[in-house]
């Protein structure tokens, strides 16, 4: 295994990087707000993750118990939280074995090969299994010579340190948001945690939810703490006497509305918010298998059901292909090439409305309707529900035949760009949002693809995949 021994140092290098927030102006034009992308695509991993698991790996370095002893990590993981575990811990000088399911492709071993794991073991359907057989087998042999070793496992998604590192993300959003521009933005975000509408982001197990909460939450608790109303967020006004206080009373603040996106197939915590309660998914079956947690952690399940004032979750679940044409969406406008597990909160901001703004600029002749190409069959839309009731099929909008319903402008000749059945999942769970909205989209990244992969999912689109 090659365990190395820490130095004295007390305090270590963090091992992930401050990314940029950019405006898109594709994206923001499609989705008819202010569309920012958080570009954790270029973290040293790849992805968010390495927030998550770099921290962990902090939070145990720290760990006086272990100061001055030679520590190897384990991680079990599907690709990316092994691969940004396997970085983290490289560059701070310790050694992290990999387990990962038998169902992990080629390419995500050789690069946890390539990054210098110790090892890459497969086996198990899903991560649990290969968790639990890292953790019952793989940690439990014994090297000749490393008796004394502390072998510490990682988690992919499910304890406070990994919570906690990807709640930087609001600790960096706070810095790189842009100031209210006018007197009216600044009462539309006062007493808000950010100046911002809402977050996108993708669930698998639930650990960037979980942070995104507890950093929002944390920025309203230090705004309440340092002088502002918890019920109004409203600074308290002190009158010329000390013992008269009055505070303004506005209207209640609007929350921070966080969509939580996952595909169909591994739409676990679609699954427990539709029962009330945890449940495990009896297998993953969609391609974007970074998001392959058949069960979310309680945590975001209680975040998902109760969130913290001053926040509203979203649950939506969309296709293997919807989070395809986000893939394409995002290399095409912003030459990005991310995951479906990625892509998929890019077609969740835009959806059909990229198709009205795309359509409203052609002419309609002879008054006939324009005519769309139904995305899906009635049978793929009962798959896709399954019965959870929530919000992924909270409006059939998107999956309607326009053919007899759209609706044509006949003076201008175009087809209105507010059209129902032209809205996105995000104008559908948020419909005030306006052209000065803010919007943050997680670009979460992704190992997991390749040029090859995104050409492939482009052929079969144009073929009528949905």
């Amino acid at each position: 295994m090659g365990s190395l021994a820490p130095s004295d140092q007390k305090t270590f290098k963090t091992p992930w990087i401050e990314t940029p927030l950019v405006e898109s102006a594709c994206l923001s034009r499609a989705a008819g707000c202010r569309v920012f992308l958080k570009l954790e695509n270029v973290q040293p991993s790849g992805s968010f993750k390495s927030r998550a698991m770099g921290n962990q790996i902090l939070s145990h370095l720290q760990n006086p118990e272990y100061a001055n002893r030679r520590v190897h990590f384990f991680a079990s993981s599907g690709g990316n939280a092994g691969l940004a575990a396997v970085c983290a811990a490289r560059s701070l000088g310790y050694p992290c074995t990999v387990v990962v399911p038998v169902s992990t492709k080629p390419l995500m071993v050789e690069k946890l090969q390539a990054a210098g794991a110790a090892d890459v073991i497969r086996h198990g359907e899903n991560f649990f299994e290969a968790g639990a057989y890292m953790k019952d087998v793989i940690m439990k042999n014994t090297v000749e010579g490393e008796e004394d070793v502390v072998k510490i496992a990682l988690h992919p998604f499910d304890n406070q340190p990994i919570w906690e590192g990807n709640s930087t993300l609001i600790d960096e959003l706070e810095k790189q948001l842009p100031a209210a521009a006018n007197a009216e933005e600044e009462e539309v975000y006062r007493g808000r945690a950010l100046p911002l509408d809402a977050v996108l982001c993708s669930v698998g197990g639930g650990g960037l939810l979980n942070g995104l909460v507890m950093g929002l939450e944390k920025r309203r608790s230090q705004k309440h703490h340092n002088g502002f109303s918890s019920s109004t967020g409203h600074a308290y006004i002190d009158t010329a006497s000390a013992e008269t206080r009055t505070t303004a009373v506005p209207k209640q603040p609007s929350p921070i509305h966080l969509l939580a996106i996952e595909t169909a197939g591994t739409d676990s915590l679609a699954a427990a918010i539709a029962k009330n309660s945890l449940v495990s998914l009896p297998k993953i079956t969609s391609q974007a298998t970074s998001l392959g947690a058949i069960r979310v952690s309680e945590t975001t399940f209680q975040y998902a059901v109760a969130p913290p004032p001053g926040i509203k979750v979203h649950s939506t679940v969309l296709s293997d292909a919807d989070a395809a044409r986000g893939v394409l969406r995002l290399a095409d406008d912003e030459r990005l090439l991310v995951e479906l597990a990625c892509g998929v909160c890019v077609e969740a901001a835009i959806g059909d409305a990229a198709t009205a703004a795309s359509t409203s600029a052609l002419p309609v002749t002879g008054g006939q309707s324009t005519k769309k190409r139904k995305r899906g069959s009635e049978d793929s839309v009962s798959q896709r529900d399954e019965g959870y009731g929530d919000d992924r099929l909270s409006s059939t909008d998107n999956e309607t035949d326009l053919e007899n319903d759209a609706e044509v402008d006949n003076h201008a000749g175009r087809v209105p760009s507010n059209s129902p059945q032209l809205k996105s999942k995000l104008k559908q769970l948020v419909p005030d949002l306006t052209s000065q909205s803010r919007v943050v989209i997680i670009v979460c990244g992704g190992s997991n693809v390749t040029i090859d992969m995104a050409g492939e999912w482009r052929k079969m689109l144009a073929e009528g995949w949905v």
